[in-house]
């Protein structure tokens, strides 16, 4: 063969058949694919159009957890509906004096060591700060009364006064059996009678048939101290509380509370109007309108209330004497 047509032949391109070389189909597919696909929202690329790969399968699995799994915030509960306490009907335009009122309103939610005793007509406490060894406020629950002044009102009600003079000899009593029950260890008269009713039940003993409880034989015991002569009851001429109160106190002003002039002179001075002083002389200058006097009562001279030694400005002096005087009262 000429040489010519030897390199002719050689040059042309070898036509290759199909199966001599085989054809990676996934390397086709996936560069197909990357050809025809859009780039998915949000993946970065090149300015050269390089498209940045793929999260893996893993990385979504852990996303989608991590979001399932973390806290979302709790929603704040609604507000509770706040209603507005019904105004206390015995405050009189919140009055700072109308402390009282509370024990009106509603003497049941009273706790039981304040209260006494109560009905539809009279609420009964013992005295936040008592100045005596045993000391009660009595609480007309009259709403239409409890803002009056207590000397014009009392004066000029009749029946009223009937009344809380009815219920100041109950809680009389029921402090005189506390006075009774305190100082029975102490007070002579009250260790005779008891020693004298021993006797009696011993008798009992020896005697059959007889009975220390009987009239006759309780008529055989002296006599025991006369707790209830010991207590005084009455108003003052200008309270300090606005709501109308009937002081019941004992008399011997043993009490930690009294701390100044004012509180020994509020129970010992013409400013105590013993509520068996009424009704009052119309021309009582303790009256308001009539006279002007009650200050000059708070402001006078102290004077001893059971031996009447005048103390004049003298407090301290006057605290001590209550002291001695207090240790010989309680061993009558």
């Amino acid at each position: 063969m000429d040489e010519s047509v030897r390199n002719s032949i050689n040059s042309r391109p070898v036509k290759r058949r199909r199966h001599d070389t085989p054809v990676d189909k996934d390397e086709t597919d996936s560069t197909s694919s990357r050809a025809e696909s859009p780039p998915l929202l949000g993946e970065a690329s090149s300015s050269h159009g390089v498209v940045a790969p793929k999260a893996t399968a893993a990385e979504g699995k852990k996303n989608a957890f991590t979001e399932l799994m973390s806290k979302k915030p709790k929603p704040n509960p609604p507000a509770p509906k706040t209603q507005r306490p019904s105004p206390n009907p015995y405050f009189l335009n919140s009055d700072p004096r109308a402390g009282l009122a509370v024990y009106l309103a509603d003497p049941a939610s009273v706790p039981s060591k304040s209260m006494l005793f109560y009905n539809d007509d009279f609420v009964v406490i013992k005295d936040a700060f008592p100045k005596a060894t045993v000391h009660a406020l009595i609480l007309p629950r009259d709403i239409s009364i409890t803002h009056l002044q207590p000397l014009e009102l009392l004066n000029s009600n009749p029946e009223l006064l009937a009344s809380i003079r009815k219920i100041a000899l109950q809680t009389r009593d029921l402090l005189a059996k506390e006075l009774c029950r305190i100082h029975l260890k102490t007070s002579v008269l009250e260790q005779t009678r008891q020693k004298a009713f021993e006797e009696l039940e011993e008798r009992a003993i020896s005697e059959p048939g007889f009975d220390p409880d009987s009239e006759e034989s309780q008529a055989l015991l002296p006599p025991g101290r006369n707790w209830a002569s010991c207590i005084k009851i009455g108003v003052h001429a200008r309270p300090s509380m606005s709501n109308l109160h009937i002081h019941v106190i004992s008399e011997d002003m043993h009490s930690e509370r009294v701390k100044k002039k004012n509180h020994f002179n509020s129970f010992n001075s013409g400013f105590f109007v013993n509520l068996d002083e009424f009704p009052l002389d119309k021309d009582d200058e303790r009256i308001p309108g009539v006279g002007h006097v009650t200050n000059g009562m708070l402001k006078g001279d102290m004077v001893c209330w059971r031996c009447k030694k005048n103390f004049k400005n003298h407090f301290k002096e006057l605290k001590d004497h209550l002291e001695v005087e207090y240790e010989a009262w309680k061993m009558i």
